[in-house]
């Protein structure tokens, strides 16, 4: 009888601990208070909780030759979202059993947070008699009150300037080199184009002229690159009577040149003689080797200008000119 009532004093201390430490740090709800039957919802947590599931126990304590049955539980839970149960175990000590279920609930985001009533089975283990008893409602401690919003906003939304750091002023320095490296490279371009547009709406002659004082101001006479300036004085030239009569004058060579003129109807007989004289000592200079001079170079600048000019003055006067449709 010793050793018997040894070893009950563990499993009553585990039943008095079990009713008693939800009372110090928690909450403990009686559902059903009889003389030899009593159920009650017990947690540690001090109040439902938004945040955090409800964790407890439910407790059935009846004689020990009864067996609980309890359930599902599931609707009886009001106020919870997620209800989850795992039994827990059957003991047994001074003559009563005691039968536990945790549960872990999930408060909904609206209440009331209570236990709705539901049958609990007892099952006598010897006679398999049976009889049901009914729990009564019980609320469970509701959560604390959210805290109203007033409307302010909750930080002062002022801009702050924040100081660039070397990356940045590094990454916008190179974008400024660039960007001046492109728009140095694009204003040649842009003075080229202009110049070149410019040039197609002048006269063949004024384009003539044109390129004879762009020739010179190269200075190539001054350096001594006589031939050089050959080249580029025949070619204003040719450009000229290939604009202004349509003619092949830059793709031919000057006896093709020469041999055209001499089937042109447009070109007098002195203007062939002096096309031939001046293309043919320019050939020698630029071909042959021979050794020119500056002022034999300006002169023959000056043959070229004379050339252009009474071709062009010729054309001009012989050019139809429109016909009046002013009456008299």
């Amino acid at each position: 009888m010793a050793m018997k009532r040894r070893g009950m004093a563990p499993a009553l201390l585990g039943t008095l601990l079990g009713a008693v430490l939800p009372l110090l740090v928690g909450f403990r709800l009686p559902l059903l208070d009889g003389k030899d039957v009593s159920v009650a919802f017990a947690s540690e947590a001090e109040r439902v909780d938004y945040a955090t599931p409800l964790v407890g126990t439910l407790e059935v304590t009846t004689g020990a030759q009864e067996e609980a049955l309890v359930p599902d539980l599931r609707d009886r839970f009001q106020g919870f979202a997620i209800f989850e149960d795992f039994e827990a175990g059957r003991t047994e000590a001074a003559g009563k059993a005691r039968a536990v279920w945790r549960l872990r609930l999930t408060p909904a985001g609206e209440g009331p947070w209570r236990i709705l009533p539901f049958v609990i089975t007892l099952r006598d283990t010897r006679s398999g008699d049976t009889r049901s008893l009914l729990t009564h409602v019980a609320d469970l401690p509701p959560p604390l009150p959210l805290p109203q919003a007033s409307g302010a906003p909750e930080c002062d939304p002022q801009p702050k300037w924040v100081a660039p750091g070397w990356p940045t002023f590094g990454f916008w320095g190179l974008c400024l080199v660039a960007m001046a490296a492109v728009i140095s490279a694009l204003v040649p371009l842009v003075r080229r184009l202009r110049r070149v547009l410019h040039e197609r709406t002048l006269s063949p002659e004024a384009r003539a002229q044109l390129e004879l004082e762009r020739l010179f101001a190269e200075g190539l006479l001054a350096q001594g690159k006589i031939k050089r300036f050959y080249f580029g004085l025949t070619g204003v030239v040719r450009r000229y009577f290939e604009r202004a009569c349509a003619l092949r004058a830059t793709r031919q060579t000057t006896q093709e040149f020469l041999a055209g003129l001499s089937a042109d109807a447009r070109f007098t007989s002195s203007e062939r003689e002096a096309l031939t004289t001046f293309l043919s000592a320019a050939d020698r200079i630029k071909f042959a080797n021979v050794a020119g001079s500056a002022s034999e170079a300006e002169a023959a600048a000056t043959v070229a200008r004379g050339l252009i000019a009474s071709h062009a003055s010729r054309a001009a006067a012989e050019a139809p000119h429109p016909i009046s449709t002013e009456t008299p």
